[in-house]
């Protein structure tokens, strides 16, 4: 029995390794650069790799938070139309499972049109409407903005025209591309930590994404309005892109059993 403390700390390494090593982060961005500047040409430190592009995709002082969801700290992206630009940065190509991808958004103007902001696409393909594998766009609405899916050609609306979200407030924003159901989801403001719910909104492509490995933003030359953007995680997990910053009580509990379990241990050497 002298060997049980040992044995109880290797078995609560194991399964805390066991939990951590099911989910893949991809990529996370905080935008902690130089301020005022442009996106392009920053090297994501996640990735390694840099942002490509980026006419009117600059980074601002600030910080969205969203609360519950642990805060990356730096600053924020923010994204103005009225000159067309886009900006990229890659990751480890992923071809099947899904892809998750989250984000927080202010719209701190009312959109006076349609136009697209953010993309998930394969290769070093930028954001472009129609043909991107998996993109968030904005519909405007005469009190704020709706949000928008796209995927392979088709397309959809998260919230009916009167029920807008309202400009100046944060958002947080969840997609999902499943390429086993060949389906994609979004998921507006879902409580961080909490197990993956149902989606606002699903949606089959017409031609289905086969491989996705980019995210990207875009400003339109028209369609005027302005987003900031903060937070980005992209996984293969709901875990990844969703987590509390509060500690899950699995990991409580895995802490409790070994305490409890140094505690009889130590007590069975004190009789002895």
């Amino acid at each position: 029995m002298k060997h049980s403390y040992p044995v109880i700390l290797t078995m609560g390494a194991l399964c805390f390794a066991f939990q951590t090593a099911q989910a893949t982060l991809l990529l996370s961005e905080a935008f902690n650069y130089t301020t005022p500047g442009t996106l392009g040409g920053n090297v994501n430190p996640s990735t390694g790799y840099t942002w490509t592009g980026g006419n009117n995709l600059t980074i601002a002082s600030g910080d969205l938070t969203y609360g519950g969801l642990p805060d990356q700290g730096g600053n924020e992206l923010s994204v103005v139309n009225g000159s067309a630009g886009s900006g990229i940065n890659v990751f480890a190509n992923v071809t099947s499972g899904s892809v998750y991808y989250s984000f927080l958004l202010d719209c701190t103007a009312t959109p006076t049109g349609n136009s697209y902001l953010t993309a998930l696409n394969p290769g070093t393909t930028p954001p472009g409407g129609s043909g991107d594998a998996l993109s968030v766009y904005i519909y405007s609405n005469a009190t704020g903005y709706r949000l928008g899916l796209r995927t392979g050609g088709a397309s959809a609306v998260t919230t009916p025209s009167g029920s807008p979200l309202s400009v100046g407030s944060t958002y947080f924003v969840v997609v999902q591309y499943d390429f086993s159901a060949t389906l994609a989801s979004l998921y507006l403001n879902p409580t961080p930590g909490d197990i993956q719910p149902a989606a606002t909104l699903s949606l089959a492509p017409t031609t289905a994404p086969t491989a996705i490995d980019n995210v990207g933003f875009k400003s339109q030359s028209t369609a005027g309005a302005s987003y900031l953007v903060d937070n980005l995680l992209i996984g293969t997990q709901w875990a990844d892109v969703a987590p509390s910053a509060v500690p899950e009580p699995s990991i409580f509990a895995l802490m409790g059993l070994g305490l409890l379990g140094l505690i009889s241990s130590a007590r069975r050497q004190v009789r002895r």
